[in-house]
This record gives structure tokens, C-alpha cells and sequence, in this order.
């Protein structure tokens, strides 16, 4: 396998390395300095803390404006174009994804906020679903051309029910999205689509919900919130590693107020681990009034009690069966 001089220069000496690493991260700090640059970035501490976008001025005009957003990401490209060229193997000091048809680049992160460069590569795509999440985003087109639409979710009594928008997708377009109810769906691109977006989750996001779009059934849930989706890993990696120790402190997690996906975990991971335990635990939820998991919790007891009715000696006197 041939090695290319150059990395082969870097691998027998580090110091070219830091040396690549440090200018993308001086570059970094000269972007950040530009004023309009600075201007925006001073906001997003304001919008992640829960303010309006249009108490946020310099933020407002890149996503209602024509011109701000464009000279933003013009400064980021001049930046770091000219650094790249002393630079080559240099890394742009920002989390990055690519996934064969997707490109993001994490510019900035404040509260809730988030300010994202997105790509996508040209194609056609199909969508059996949409998902909604409790978050607002604003999407500003740098470049590109695509045929979207936006589906929107009437959720009723029953199924869910959708109703569509079609739009086109070219330099200059502005988008402001609720993605509670609305889910933006690129149908075809023709030249690759980049766009600022400047994304906020609430405060108290319900769980994420993705529904089929033939007949409006609920296909999947997840917890809204990334600290309890973090919980919800480390609970179920407990539970995996086989942790008994922890049986206490995840039941009471289960009998807690809070995310109700992480609760229902915990419940889960509880009775796996400690049957007692856990098992105690759910007949607290199960007759909690006003607990949104009490009835899933008194079905699910009453499913394991008639199973195993030795279960119910297991219950302590706060707990009576």
C-alpha cells in the first residue's frame, strides 16, 4: 500500500500533527471573532435560554433576512479554505457526520440551541413515515435545488392524519418549523442542498413519535429528552451488566416524577434485576393516582400476579395487593 509522503511525515513526527490541529483551531477563533459572526453567536446563548428568535436580532435576520446567513457561512468557508491550504490535513474543530448522503458540521451549541451547516447530496427519496419531536427549527438555503414538501400531523382520537404542502428548496428560501406538528420531507434534489439551521428543543419535550403515513399508526417512541434517553442507555446497561446493586436505586427512579419512556425503563430493568424490588415498585405506579403509567403499571402487575401469584407476598404494607 503506497503512503503519501505527507502523512507519512506526520506519523514519524507528532509535532506536525498539533501543528495542523492548532491552526484549524486558531481559524476556528478568527471566524468566531468576525463581527457579524460574533453578533450571532452572542444571540444563540439567548435563544437556547428560551427567547424569541425576533428578540434576537442579528440571529432573526439570517433566518428572515436574505443576506446574513450566506455571509456567515462565507466567512467560515474563507477561513478555513485558506487554512486548508498550509493545512491539508487539518480538522475543521466542529463534531461532523457524514453518512454517504447527509453532511452536517455542529458550528455552535448554547442551552437548547443548536446552529448546524447541513448538506445532502443530490437524489430521489421516498417516505413510508414522519417523525415529530417538540423542537422548533428555522432553515436558511444557501445553495442547491430541491422539490420538499412539509407533512403535517393532525393527531385525533384515533390514528394520526396528514396533511402536505409542496415547496421548492432554492438559494434564499426561508423555512420556520414547529417539528411538533411539522416534518419537512426532501422528495428529489438536484444539486446539492446546504442550509443553515438553527434548531431548539423545549424545555419539557414530550417523547419523539413517528407515525406510518398509509393509515396514521404510531410506529415508534423515544424519550424527547437527551439526559433521560443517557439515563435510559445506562439503565438498560445495568440491567445487561446484571447490577443487582442498582435494583434499589432504579426502582425508585421508576417511582419518581419525570420522563415517562425512562420511568417505564426503569420499571422493566427493576424487575429483571431484583423481583422484589421491582415488583414493589410497580404496584406503587400502578396505584398512584393520576400517574400517566398507572394503567399500563396495573395491567402489567396483574398480567405477572395471574402468572405468578407468589408475586403478591412480595408486596411490602405500603403496597397492599
Amino acid at each position: 500500500m503506497r503512503i503519501d509522503p505527507a502523512i507519512a511525515a506526520m506519523r514519524r513526527e507528532p509535532a506536525l500533527q498539533r501543528r495542523a490541529q492548532a491552526a484549524m483551531i486558531a481559524a476556528g477563533g478568527e471566524w468566531r471573532r468576525e463581527p457579524a459572526v460574533a453578533a450571532m453567536l452572542g444571540e444563540l446563548d439567548r435563544f437556547g435560554a428560551g427567547e424569541p428568535l425576533e428578540a434576537c436580532p442579528a440571529l432573526d435576520a439570517a433566518f428572515t433576512g436574505r443576506r446574513a446567513a450566506g455571509e456567515l457561512a462565507a466567512a467560515l468557508c474563507r477561513r478555513f479554505a485558506s487554512m486548508l491550504e498550509h493545512e491539508p490535513f487539518g480538522h475543521p474543530p466542529f463534531r461532523h457526520g457524514f453518512d454517504g448522503q447527509v453532511s452536517t458540521l455542529l458550528l455552535a451549541r448554547a442551552g437548547r440551541a443548536q446552529l448546524i451547516l447541513h448538506a445532502r447530496e443530490p437524489g430521489r427519496w421516498d417516505y413510508a413515515s414522519a417523525g415529530y419531536s417538540d423542537a422548533l427549527r428555522y432553515e436558511a438555503v444557501l445553495a442547491g435545488a430541491a422539490h420538499a414538501r412539509v407533512t403535517r400531523v393532525h393527531a385525533g382520537p384515533g390514528a394520526a392524519a396528514f396533511s402536505t404542502g409542496s415547496l421548492e428548496l432554492v438559494p434564499g428560501a426561508r423555512l420556520a418549523l414547529d417539528l411538533s406538528c411539522e416534518a419537512l420531507q426532501v422528495l428529489q434534489i438536484e444539486r446539492r442542498l446546504v442550509s443553515l439551521r438553527l434548531h431548539r428543543f423545549d424545555a419539557a419535550p414530550r417523547p419523539s413519535r413517528e407515525y406510518a403515513l398509509t393509515d396514521g399508526a404510531l410506529l415508534h417512541q423515544s424519550a424527547g429528552d437527551m439526559q433521560a434517553s443517557r439515563y435510559e442507555v445506562m439503565i438498560a446497561l445495568l440491567g445487561r451488566m446484571e447490577r443487582r446493586e442498582a435494583a434499589p436505586e432504579i426502582a425508585a427512579l421508576a417511582r419518581e416524577p419525570g420522563d415517562d419512556s425512562l420511568r417505564w425503563q426503569a420499571l422493566r430493568e427493576g424487575l429483571a434485576l431484583d423481583t422484589a424490588a421491582g415488583f414493589r415498585a410497580l404496584t406503587a405506579v400502578a396505584q398512584a393516582a393520576g400517574d400517566p403509567l398507572a394503567g399500563p403499571a396495573g395491567a402489567l402487575r396483574a398480567q405477572l400476579a395471574e402468572a405468578h401469584p407468589e408475586l403478591l407476598a412480595l408486596e411490602d404494607d405500603s403496597c397492599p395487593a
